[in-house]
């Protein structure tokens, strides 16, 4: 029986995707509507989607089948949701992303930030923190969470060694003092030499005792410091993901959600404005899940991190460490001056296009009558750059030529800043599906009118108090998303939370957002996020060693989330307020109920 079981086990992929819509049949048999129909591909897609029996990819492909056998949407419709503004967004965003770490700057970065804050363990674990939020609103948090722990374990590895050379150098200093001091007492010679070889001889046990359950001591300190700087990377990758509209993929799915249910919204989403909210939120939630680290791992002693006290022999041997692994990297070459003038240019553009409080240059160049230029416009624009912008400015043919049958030297162009090989290799395509995915699936919702028949369904909520509403639903969205991938709980969640928010008469944003940060915030479970199973696997943690501080930053992102909402978020957004597109696209027509 339990062979049996394993087996099962083993083909549980086949099963569940061959029984699901054999299940699920039923529905669009018996109830023949459109709301019916479209309910079959979102439940089907759901449960592969959650149980991941076929790749997340594929998955996506399905609205390209079943919507226009089903005929629901033609097929010309469909895929036209597989390539949209966010989806161009990001993939240039990705391909800045993939030069930074091509040319090694987000490692020059890091290391110059560790630099700035010190080695102090507390202001160590501040720099971690840092840095891998900072990388993490620019490149994968995959890749900044990768970089960092390697350096994270070097560093620690330097201060476990340099305080155990600088302990045992104390204590011979100390021997030395007493031997002097024993010396000079001591009227005899010979005396002196039978004492000294007896403390030779024999050892102090209660001596040798002590040191041991000293270096038992230090090394279990060392363990849960590599736990705690570990954890740190991790989680600070995580929440740095959420300041930049293109950090995490559940921010994009937002943009593409909102632009597709809610077409004359005006572009309420966009780089500017999410940067803007997010941004603070970020620093707040960062500087609260360092507290709380800090207390956890190191203990919180305000006088030993902050106060102005003269540094120790290891930490001085931990700063030396770190300057030397800097001035490893040389100076900055042309390429990287490059790429750093690329990427401020490309932020520079995306903050200026539509910054909101003035006129920016998109308005004033462009889009005078009608909106032409966008994010992801700019977005391309530096991306191709990459592609035309050298990577040297010496063009001797002596330094790139090469010798002919001849013997003459043929002139050789320097390659460009990246090359496309590299970017195929690199770029996550199946995120871009899974975008599409996600863009087609609301899509089909809304021309169906299964978002009516949601929204009409969640109508008693508009009782509840709005506030509690935003609280639950992130604890729901937070649960959900530590054993599913973020990107499929926005695809799923988000466009019922927009048929709710029309159905409730509230502002789509006031519970769209809110959910959409929740899910990024995956802190207790190594299958919650990528940077999470990396660090379990790399730093061999245990379940309960991420559960433990896990649970609590889930509740401090639920926290603060709610608190930025509520604060800023409402004077950004005028949250309070109905907006005029809420109802544009989802006004209720006769027969709307999935059950005649």
């Amino acid at each position: 029986m339990g062979s049996f079981g394993r087996q099962l086990w083993n083909y549980r992929n086949f099963l569940v995707a061959f029984l699901s819509p054999l299940l699920l049949l039923p529905l669009p048999l018996v109830v023949s509507t459109s709301e019916a129909k479209c309910g079959f591909v979102v439940l089907l897609m759901a449960l592969y989607w959650c149980t991941e029996c076929v790749p997340l990819a594929v998955t996506s492909l399905l609205p390209v089948v079943l919507f226009p056998i089903m005929g629901i949407m033609k097929s010309e419709q469909v895929c036209q949701n597989y390539m949209g503004e966010a989806s161009i967004m990001g993939a240039g965003g990705l391909i800045v992303a993939i030069a930074f770490e091509h040319w090694n700057l987000h490692k020059r970065l890091a290391l110059g930030i560790l630099l700035l804050v010190g080695a102090r363990p507390a202001l160590l674990m501040m720099g971690f923190m840092i840095v891998s939020a900072f990388l993490s609103m620019w490149v994968s948090s995959v890749g900044s969470t990768a970089m960092m722990l390697p350096i994270v374990h070097s560093i620690l590895e330097h201060l476990r060694k340099s305080e155990a050379e600088a302990e045992a150098e104390e204590k011979q200093m100390s021997r030395v003092s007493q031997d002097l001091h024993l010396t000079q007492t001591k009227h005899s010679t010979e005396e002196t030499r039978t004492v000294f070889s007896a403390v030779e001889e024999e050892p102090n046990p209660e001596e040798l005792c002590h040191t041991e359950a000293e270096q038992l001591k230090q090394e279990q300190k060392y363990v849960n410091l590599r736990k705690g700087m570990s954890l740190c990377v991790c989680y600070a990758a995580s929440i740095g993901g959420t300041a930049t509209l293109t950090g995490s993929f559940p921010n994009l799915i937002l943009k593409g959600q909102i632009d597709k249910l809610f077409p004359e919204n005006g572009g309420v989403i966009n780089y500017t404005s999410w940067f803007l909210f997010s941004f603070p939120h970020m620093v707040l939630m960062l500087f609260l899940s360092w507290l709380f680290m800090q207390f956890m791992y190191l203990g919180f002693n305000v006088k030993q991190t902050f106060g102005c006290r003269k540094a120790s022999t290891s930490e001085r041997l931990v700063y030396k460490a770190i300057k030397i692994e800097y001035r490893k990297l040389g100076r900055m070459s042309f390429p990287e001056w490059c790429v750093l003038v690329l990427f401020i240019l490309l932020v520079l553009l995306w903050f200026t296009r539509e910054p909101g409080f003035s006129t920016g240059w998109g308005s004033l160049l462009f889009n005078k009558d009608r909106k032409f230029v966008t994010d992801s416009t700019v977005s391309v624009v530096i991306g191709v750059l990459f592609f035309i912008i050298p990577s040297r400015m010496h063009f001797s043919c002596y330094k790139f030529g090469s010798l002919n049958i001849s013997g003459r030297r043929k002139w050789k162009a320097p390659p460009a800043l990246i090359q496309w090989n590299l970017v195929q290799s690199k770029m996550p395509w199946n995120i871009v599906l899974l975008l599409g995915g996600s863009f087609a699936l609301a899509k089909g919702t809304e021309v169906s009118k299964l978002s009516i028949w949601i929204g009409q369904t969640l109508e008693p909520l508009k009782n509840v108090p709005h506030v509690a509403l935003s609280f639950v639903i992130c604890i729901v969205v937070a649960m959900l998303t530590e054993i599913c991938n973020n990107t499929v709980i926005g695809t799923v969640v988000l466009p019922v939370l927009a048929s709710m928010a029309s159905a409730v008469k509230l502002h789509p944003l006031y519970i769209m957002l809110p959910s959409t940060i929740s899910s990024s915030l995956a802190f207790m479970l190594p299958v919650g996020t990528a940077p999470n199973a990396l660090t379990y696997s790399y730093a061999n943690l245990k379940i309960i060693d991420m559960a433990k501080p896990g649970c609590v930053l889930n509740l401090l992102g639920i926290l603060c989330i709610n608190f930025a909402l509520h604060t800023w978020g409402i004077g950004m957004f005028q949250l309070n307020e109905l907006p005029p597109w809420l109802n544009i696209t989802t006004t209720p027509t006769p027969n709307t109920t999935m059950f005649p």
